[in-house]
């Protein structure tokens, strides 16, 4: 049954070439459109890897509804989207992600100020500021004379874990603790109530960290592609390199535009899908580049349009049988996964469907139009080495040269040896 399914695919001849423009130009107003999105309106979800925020892992011993979990949390100000579920069975275990990087640590706040008071006066706190690091810092400006950090430490004695440090500033001191933990775990506990559950871990990022991550994310896209402009430049020829550019720049626009529009989360596990996208999207594009070049040297009479055309037939085979089992791998994945791996199946899912179309009707067409551009590049960069006397391919580099030009520059290679050799 496969292998009739299999000599069907093979047998199909369409005429891809004959509707890349108008699907081109479709391609085009979703890029656009999808660049509107994320740069106007609304603009993309950020998660808390890019804006900070908490990270908290629960247990709980027995069965647990995330309905229910979602319900109880909503007392707290968390929405529903920010729960999910890591591990179903018995001792359910979710995941909470806090947008607020200050969550848990008003009762701390709340807590170092009355001591600090009690020990050195009501008036004595000047202000006191929170920086949500790796762990809670806390720093305190105060007033009247110097305090020795032993002495504020002695004042804080009750609270597990804390130490502190002079600050950068005259009359202030940093309160430091391991954590958050015990604070988050509190305010989770009541709106539980007597739901017994576990704290499996808490991770904080701050404000300036997250912006920092979201910045080197959007780098290492930036950077892959001009690695992938340049590997393909020289792997095959300065013409090809446009349009595997192209098609992944659109493969990555639209899948972000559809993220944006169904309300889905920026996070470093995006990031990671859409390189994988690239991947996955130049391997298609670089099978059927392959095949273009060999047809180039065996059929070098052909017009290129016929020989694009054929390519992209001859592999169809190839490309949808890759296209569909990796398909079903990642599909699998969205309907018996958990809501942690979800959305990187569904960016990764998303990604094979538009990089197997941007192969067929964005990397490819572009090939015509940058051999049709090669004439006039090739006389522009060419122009300042022409003399008068020079023909049509004099001083032009071979790589810019069209098919007609090299052959003509064989011709008058061969024709100019003959005449030496006559003429010795």
């Amino acid at each position: 049954m496969l292998e009739q399914l299999k000599a069907r695919i093979a047998a199909v001849r369409f005429d891809f070439v004959k509707w890349a423009f108008p699907v081109s130009m479709a391609s085009l107003a979703l890029v656009l459109i999808s660049w509107f999105l994320l740069l106007v309106y609304p603009g993309p979800k950020w998660g808390i890897d890019f804006t900070g925020g908490t990270e908290v892992a629960l247990r709980f011993g027995d069965d647990m509804d995330i309905a229910q979990l979602r319900t109880a949390l909503e007392t707290l100000h968390i929405p529903s989207d920010a729960v999910t579920e890591i591990q179903g069975g018995k001792g359910t275990e979710f995941r909470v992600r806090i947008q607020d990087p200050e969550f848990g640590a008003k009762e701390i706040e709340s807590d170092v100020r009355k001591r600090l008071t009690a020990q050195f006066g009501a008036d004595w706190i000047d202000e006191i500021t929170f920086r949500p690091e790796v762990g809670a810092r806390f720093a305190v400006s105060y007033k009247g004379e110097k305090v020795a950090p032993s002495e504020a430490l002695a004042a804080l004695q009750g609270i597990d874990g804390v130490k502190v440090d002079e600050g950068r500033d005259d009359n202030q001191l940093v309160v430091k603790l391991p954590g958050l933990s015990q604070q988050v775990k509190s305010e989770i506990g009541e709106a539980m109530g007597d739901r017994q559950f576990e704290v499996l871990s808490v991770d904080a990022v701050g404000p300036k960290v997250g912006e920092s991550l979201r910045v080197q994310g959007f780098l290492s896209l930036f950077a892959t592609l001009g690695l992938i402009l340049i590997y393909v430049a020289f792997r095959f020829d300065l013409a090809y390199a446009p349009g595997a550019i192209l098609a992944l720049i659109h493969d990555v626009s639209v899948t972000v535009g559809l993220f944006i529009l169904v309300g889905k989360e920026f996070n470093l596990t995006l990031i990671g899908a859409l390189l994988t996208i690239l991947g996955y999207s130049l391997n298609d594009t670089i099978v059927i580049y392959d095949r273009i070049r060999e047809n180039r040297v065996r059929y070098s009479r052909k017009d290129l349009r016929v020989l694009v055309n054929e390519s992209i037939n001859e592999t169809l085979t190839r490309t949808i049988a890759t296209a569909g089992t990796t398909l079903v791998s990642t599909l699998a994945f969205m309907f018996v996964g958990t809501d942690v791996i979800r959305d990187f199946v569904l960016a990764i899912s998303l990604g094979v469907v538009f990089g197997t179309y941007s192969t067929i009707y964005v990397a490819t067409p572009m090939i015509l139009l940058t051999e049709e551009w090669k004439p006039w590049l090739s006389k522009f960069l060419a122009a300042p080495q022409r003399s008068a006397e020079s023909d049509e391919t004099d001083g032009i580099p071979e790589q810019f040269l069209t098919e007609s030009g090299k052959r003509q520059r064989e011709r008058e290679r061969l024709a100019q040896a003959a005449e030496t050799e006559g003429q010795t």
